[in-house]
């Protein structure tokens, strides 16, 4: 399979993504005593895909505090778009919508053209906020994302609520393991295997905090 794995772009900078990132450092240090690590397993030299949890509007800013060195490109639902300010903003700071009800082939398109063009990806694997503080079941459609681009996919779980000074963790996994799937057929099994991986991976990084809430005996009835 052709990987589109590249070396990240030169450090590029634009005007509103970095100060709307360096204005949120700021205030999110002294806000939630956010500190974030593991920013050393993010690869270097090449560039990846970011799948974070879900749980606030704040969470792909959260995901660009992880790679200082980059600008990263993040896939949104399309109803983000509508209002015309915030489209503009999104847009601005490297967003592209996303139809979630649907197989939106034009947003998978983007994001495989994001990444061959050795841009970073963020990503949210499941597909909409969590209300409950555990993750939602994730969606097939990025792990086959991750598959078909060939860049390794780097788990980060954000620890908090974005509560005023309450403190916040943001764990930097390291990438995947995926290399023995891709070496085989890429079909419905290969995806929920590596499905199954990234689950793996986010439930280490939160220490099972990530994995769906115990079922009471009347929920299971």
């Amino acid at each position: 399979m052709e990987s589109n794995e590249m070396q990240p772009k030169k450090a590029k900078r634009t005007f509103i993504y970095t100060f709307i990132v360096l204005l949120y450092a700021i205030v999110v240090k002294i806000a939630f005593f956010m500190r974030i690590e593991g920013r050393e397993n993010v690869p270097r030299d090449r560039n990846c895909v970011l799948m974070g949890n879900h749980q606030c509007l704040l969470d792909p800013v959260t995901l660009a505090l992880c790679v200082p060195d980059r600008e990263i490109h993040f896939m949104g639902k399309k109803e983000l778009f509508e209002n015309r300010l915030l489209g503009w903003v999104f847009r601005k700071v490297h967003g592209f919508p996303v139809d979630r009800g649907n197989l939106d082939m034009a947003a998978i398109r983007t994001a495989m053209g994001v990444l061959k063009d050795g841009d970073t990806l963020g990503i949210f694997p499941e597909g909409t906020r969590s209300k409950t503080g555990h993750m939602l079941p994730l969606l097939g459609g990025a792990s086959l994302l991750a598959l078909k681009s060939g860049c390794d996919v780097v788990p980060v779980y954000i620890e908090g609520n974005y509560r005023p000074f309450r403190r916040m963790t943001v764990h930097v996994g390291k990438p995947v393991p995926m290399d023995d799937l891709r070496a085989g057929r890429m079909n419905r099994e290969t995806c929920d295997e590596l499905t199954h991986r990234i689950e793996a991976a986010f439930a280490q990084l939160s220490n099972g905090k990530s994995l769906p809430a115990p079922q009471t005996e009347e929920q299971a009835d």
